[in-house]
């Protein structure tokens, strides 16, 4: 397949990915946790700071439901692949090869798959940044850009994975998922973030050197990520992270007092300060109500200093122009009390008057005969009354002038005595002066409160000024220290109540925390001996002829220890020994993929895949039959995909007779990749030697010498197939066959491998492959062989040769005839 070509799928393809958990699993461990949290002996605010941890309640990402299975991947522009190349794969369990050589390709599609879904790649981590700068294919100008099909488990349709960049920075990318129903989600808010953690399906070569060459701690770190309890860990973070907050804010107002008090102590005179400073000793707990009062600026109740000068800076002094003009009035008046006094206005009132008390006297003694004035008889009579009255009313008249006069001086005083107030409050440096004003009050004569009255005022305004200009200045020069300061004071008033309200969460974060340290204790332990159990299953299965045994692997110190490790002890001939020193690097690899692949095992992953680059270096063949045994096993309930540029994995899994499918990687120029499926080397070249004979004019050179090269090559994938599954029938040391194989630098020679397990036995081989598979069997081979010489071979029917050549490959490959 090319990157011109549409994509189709594979011939193994199926519409329906199965999920088919392992055997002998636990529940999930979110069901788990549920149950256990229903159960706990905790308070309700701490069972909910646990929900709230674990993520119920939280804004989630969109989940993507069942497990999930690789349909398809497409890569265009992305490392070595330039136009669009497609590898097709069947989303369901079971092992597919992706195999090619060095350089075709392989690892870019790989790399592709794990891009698109965690937007890096962990073999560039650490590298020189001139080496991560050249993700983008040299040879194709189109945009990078990663496909990925997803078949999820409960969707009616394929789901798809789309990887783009925006630039030419390798993390400027975006992840976008589209799944049916469900539309266009942005992929940072797929919820997957934390399984791809804790459950990462990626494996590459680098990965298994870091996962038994990093340090203790990392190595520690790796395995506790796959026991699977990251989600537990994570919500011990987010707890840890709320308690510290809280810790944090709780000491910081407690660590503040000090500074602050002795602040305030600077400011004792100004009584703001002191009632802070009772407030923040009360007993129990600061008094915030008072000291909120006190940063808003409320008056508070004290007869202080502070209080005095306020009062000075509110008292109002008399109004120097109000009671000179008042003053003014009163002389006014007093003059013309003293201008009518001159007059015959003031002598008829005078006269009036009296004649008013003498009527009065007669009217109240009817009968009285004297005169009390003068003594003279029948003076006030009846007739004198009437004389009186009508003179009385003459000299009303005469005297209204000065009525008015004494009347409007009585109003003028009762005017300056009106403006002489005391106030509730008076200042100790106003005493004096506001005591003169006041005595102004009792003074009776006009003329004399005239002449004291506004003299008084101006003494007593000028000091009210003085005084208030003072207590001004002060007051702003106390209050612009307080300014300085209760902007602090507002700051640990909020801070400080805020970490006395969340003292009780602190405490439910703590039980809360404890409750769940537990609970991952206990499962850790319990989940470190089954995948401790299953690593050493996958050993035994890997080591094959080494003669070190993995004994146990466990975690010491927790997530949280400075010093923790992961400590695996093996044995050497019986000897006790740490596996690390004395592992050769192909068995330490052993290792890796046995600590590794278990957590592809585990059952609350979302990934129904796992995808494994390059695993088969500095393993022995023992240990790669071991492999494929391993792989085998794992892809009976996950869809495992391999890429290799090692044909011992293929072999491996052909001679021991396990299923898989097979897909090769071609690069050709320009970086132009294209993946064609693979069932077998027999077949691909066989199917070679077929387009051959099916061109049109075919050249005598190709037909001659060309073609039986073809099936050579075919017969010799037979021959080398049959060899391997001789030796997994019969036993027998693997490095033996193996080293057999490459040195079996002749067809004969690899056909004695195959048929008698001796590579030196091929003055035997037309006998016995005339006995097992006829007398056409040997002129066949003889063709095969004569294509290599100068002469050729001579093959009148192309079509009939290859298909004589595909019938000889079937029975020689297949287990009952190799015996």
């Amino acid at each position: 397949m090319t990157g011109s070509q549409p994509p189709k799928q594979n011939a193994h393809y199926s519409t329906d990915p199965a999920r088919m958990p392992p055997p002998g699993q636990s529940v999930p461990l979110a069901d788990l946790v549920e149950a256990r949290l229903a159960e706990a002996e905790l308070s309700e605010p701490a069972k909910a700071l646990l929900k709230e941890a674990l993520g119920d309640g939280e804004t989630q990402g969109t989940s993507p439901g069942g497990r999930i299975y690789l349909d398809s991947v497409s890569v265009t522009g992305f490392r070595g692949i330039g136009p669009r190349t497609w590898l097709n794969l069947s989303p369901r369990p079971g092992v597919t090869l992706v195999v090619g050589r060095n350089g075709s390709g392989k690892s870019s599609i790989a790399e592709g798959i794990e891009t698109a879904f965690t937007g890096t790649n962990m073999r560039w981590q650490g590298q020189d940044a001139m080496r991560t700068s050249n993700w983008r294919n040299l040879h194709d100008g189109a945009k990078p850009e990663i496909e990925v099909k997803l078949a999820i488990e409960g969707d009616t349709g394929r789901s798809t994975l789309t990887r783009t960049w925006n630039g030419e920075d390798f993390g400027d990318t975006s992840g976008e998922l589209k799944r049916p129903g469900h539309g266009r989600i942005v992929l940072d808010q797929v919820d997957w973030k934390q399984a791809l953690t804790d459950y990462r399906p990626f494996l590459s070569y680098v990965d298994l050197g870091r996962m038994i060459s990093g340090k203790p701690s990392q190595m520690y770190d790796a395995i506790a990520t796959i026991l699977g309890l990251g989600h537990l860990s994570a919500a011990d973070g987010r707890l840890q992270r709320q308690e510290k907050e809280l810790n944090d804010a709780v000491k910081a107002a407690k660590d503040e007092v000090p500074e602050l008090k002795e602040a305030l102590y600077a400011l004792e005179d100004d009584d703001r300060a002191i009632q802070a400073l009772v407030a923040i000793d009360t007993t129990g707990c600061p008094d915030f109500e008072a000291l909120e009062a006190l940063v808003a600026g409320l008056p508070v109740a004290d007869d202080g200093l502070l209080a005095e000068l306020r009062a000075a800076v509110d008292l109002q002094g008399p109004d120097v122009e109000q009671v000179g003009e008042a003053v003014d009035r009163l002389r006014e008046a007093l003059a013309g009390v003293e201008d009518v006094r001159m007059t015959g206005a003031e002598d008829a009132l005078q006269r009036a008057d009296l004649l008013e008390r003498a009527l009065d006297h007669s009217n109240r003694h009817p009968d009285e005969e004297v005169c009390p004035v003068c003594g003279a008889d029948r003076v006030l009579d009846a007739a004198w009354a009437a004389s009186a009255s009508a003179q009385i009313s003459v000299l009303r008249q005469e005297a209204k002038a000065a009525e008015d006069s004494r009347t409007e001086l009585r109003s003028a005083t009762r005017a300056v005595h009106n403006l002489i107030q005391k106030p509730q409050r008076v200042p100790a440096a106003l005493t004096d002066p506001w005591d003169a004003w006041l005595a102004c009050q009792t003074i009776s004569d006009p003329s004399e409160l005239a002449s004291r009255a506004y003299e008084t005022a101006v003494t007593l305004a000028d000091a009210c000024a003085a005084v208030k200009e003072n207590a001004v200045r002060e007051l702003e020069k106390r209050d612009e220290r307080w300014r300085q300061l209760v902007t602090r004071l507002a700051s640990w008033v909020r801070s400080s109540r805020a970490a006395e309200e969340s003292k009780p969460r602190l405490t439910h974060i703590k039980k809360a925390r404890a409750w769940l340290k537990a609970l991952t204790s206990e499962l850790r332990e319990q989940r470190m001996e089954g995948f401790a159990g299953h690593s050493q299953r996958i050993w035994q299965r890997l080591r094959q002829e080494s003669n070190i045994d993995l004994k146990t692997v466990s975690l010491q110190g927790s997530e949280k220890a400075v010093v923790r490790k992961l400590v695996m002890d093996v044995s050497v001939d019986g000897e006790n020994a740490s596996a690390l020193s004395v592992m050769s690097q192909g068995e330490q690899h052993s290792l890796a993929l046995s600590l590794f692949l278990p957590r592809a095992a585990n059952v609350d992953s979302p990934f129904g895949f796992v995808v494994i680059d390059d695993p088969v270096q500095s393993m022995d063949p023992a240990k790669v039959n071991g492999l494929a045994q391993v792989l085998h096993e794992l892809g009976e309930h996950r869809q495992v995909v391999v890429f290799t540029h090692d044909t011992r994995l293929q072999r491996a899994f052909t001679s021991q007779e396990l299923p898989v499918a097979v897909f090769e990687v071609e690069r050709g120029e320009s970086s132009k990749v294209k993946v064609r499926s693979v069932t077998d080397p027999v077949r691909q070249a066989i199917d070679d030697a077929r387009a051959l004979a099916s061109t049109a004019d075919l050249p005598e050179a190709a037909r001659t010498h060309v073609l039986p090269s073809l099936c050579r090559i075919a017969l010799e994938n037979a021959f080398i197939e049959a060899a391997w599954i001789r030796q997994h029938r019969f036993g027998g040391p693997e490095h033996v066959l193996q080293a057999a194989v490459t040195h079996a630098d002749k067809l004969m020679k690899v056909a004695a491998l195959a048929l008698f397990g001796d590579i030196e036995r091929t003055d035997e081989v037309y006998r016995e492959l005339r006995a097992r598979c006829g007398p056409r069997a040997v002129d066949l081979l003889k063709q095969c062989q004569s294509g290599a010489h100068a002469t050729g071979a001579r093959i009148t029917d192309p079509h009939r040769f290859v298909d004589e050549i595909k019938d000889l490959a079937q029975k020689v490959r297949k287990p009952e005839a190799t015996k």
